[in-house]
């Protein structure tokens, strides 16, 4: 049985003790050759919050994080990493960056709409006594997992959602993965940047690890 998975969502984030925003606004950005005029229109610039999106992104800074989600069906995602927030990094030579991380997420619905049924297939030891006494249909598992990964800390938090489409709850199983690195005073915008040319290696084993539900081993 094949269940249906979806790439849902990309991104990287970048936490420092304080970005400055009031320098990060539209103009900064544009003048620094970072975003185009087109890519900026409509963006918000308040002196705690600088928003701007377009069909292949969606950047967000706060005071201590920087996110900057790419479409999912974008191709050329370490290209773009490195034109936008690379550019950007590079010309914050003393912001104190504190840690960094590459996250996707996908969602796994189950073909027979059971998702008691994949949950449980998934994460349920069954000799263990923690897990006596959960036979109901309406019991829901999940699981954590880490370790030392691309010289990241891999982490992986898979469990079940509900999503409202069309006026109607889908239940699904929701594997949100994130590759982190931490960072001291001696890293500069070449460890974070560096983190970027990870991205291609990191989404394969994602996509891999995430196809492994459909696995008939």
């Amino acid at each position: 049985m094949n269940h249906d998975i979806d790439f849902v969502d990309c991104n990287i984030v970048i936490i420092a003790s304080t970005f400055n925003v009031n320098i990060l606004n539209t103009v900064w950005l544009y003048k620094n050759k970072i975003f185009t005029e087109k890519e900026l229109q409509g963006a918000t610039c308040l002196p705690v919050i600088v928003e701007a999106q377009s069909d292949d992104f969606r950047l967000h800074i706060v005071p201590d994080r920087l996110q900057f989600s790419i479409n999912p069906k974008y191709k050329n995602t370490k290209e773009l990493l490195s034109s936008k927030i690379g550019r950007l990094v590079k010309l914050l030579p003393h912001t104190p960056f504190t840690a960094a991380g590459l996250n996707f997420t996908y969602h796994v619905i189950p073909l027979d709409k059971d998702i008691y049924k994949l949950t449980r297939s998934l994460f349920c030891n069954e000799q263990s006594k923690l897990f006596n006494d959960l036979e109901e249909e309406n019991v829901r598992f999940g699981g954590y997992f880490s370790k030392d990964l691309l010289g990241t800390r891999f982490r992986l938090d898979a469990k079940p959602i509900s999503v409202v489409m069309q006026n109607k709850k889908k239940e699904m199983l929701q594997l949100a993965y994130n590759f982190n690195i931490s960072l001291n005073e001696e890293d500069d915008h070449n460890t974070v940047i560096g983190l970027f040319d990870k991205w291609d290696e990191a989404k394969r084993i994602c996509q891999e690890l995430t196809n492994k539900i459909n696995s008939k081993d």
